[in-house]
């Protein structure tokens, strides 16, 4: 296999793969979507919310945020609360939810979530659990395309900001050497 860097930005790569096969390459971007774990918001407690959003769009917005992840620290099912407290007339960002551990916040500041009247009020509490795309696709850390052109590949990806691009293909090859080994292990009990 021979890999060549073409791009690196802000949340983004873009390499080339030879001496691979296409089925290898899309392997890869099905791990990305489905099994590397990241952190999303699953549980969302409203204590207070007098805004015109619905409880359930508001708990459905604050579940699409990118979060910081950090899979060294934290593994499946593990949880991190964080917390927003705002009073109107305002705009509530992504910056005014606070979390109790400094490594695990929201990405980008700049998301705004719900335009507050005067008094009227949020009081929130939510859980962000660390889980893959398997389960919902709010888990997926990014996406990852592809062109194919005679024996190489372009590949270009994308992170949504929780995890960087590199981290990211790092945990989905190491998926798919799991799911590898398992397979192997079935295969010799057959």
């Amino acid at each position: 296999m021979e890999m060549k860097k073409l791009e690196k930005k802000d949340r983004k790569i873009r390499f080339s793969l030879k001496g691979v096969t296409p089925a290898f390459v899309n392997a890869i971007r099905r791990m990305i979507t489905t099994n590397v774990k990241t952190f999303a918001v699953d549980n969302v407690n409203i204590y207070e919310n007098t805004s015109v959003m619905f409880n359930e769009m508001f708990a459905h917005r604050l579940g699409m945020l990118p979060i910081q992840t950090d899979t060294k620290t934290y593994k499946k099912k593990e949880k991190v609360t964080l917390m927003a407290e705002k009073e109107g007339p305002c705009t509530v960002y992504s910056k005014d939810i606070k979390s109790t551990d400094p490594k695990i916040e929201v990405i980008d500041k700049k998301i705004p979530i719900v335009k507050l009247g005067k008094n009227q009020k949020i009081k929130i509490e939510m859980e962000a659990t660390v889980d893959s795309g398997k389960r919902h696709s709010k888990w997926t850390p990014g996406i990852m395309t592809y062109n194919y052109n005679k024996d190489t590949f372009t590949v270009n990806m994308e992170s949504f900001g929780g995890m960087e691009p590199k981290e990211i293909l790092e945990q989905a090859t190491a998926e798919l050497i799991i799911k590898t080994e398992e397979l192997k292990k079935a295969l010799s009990k057959v």
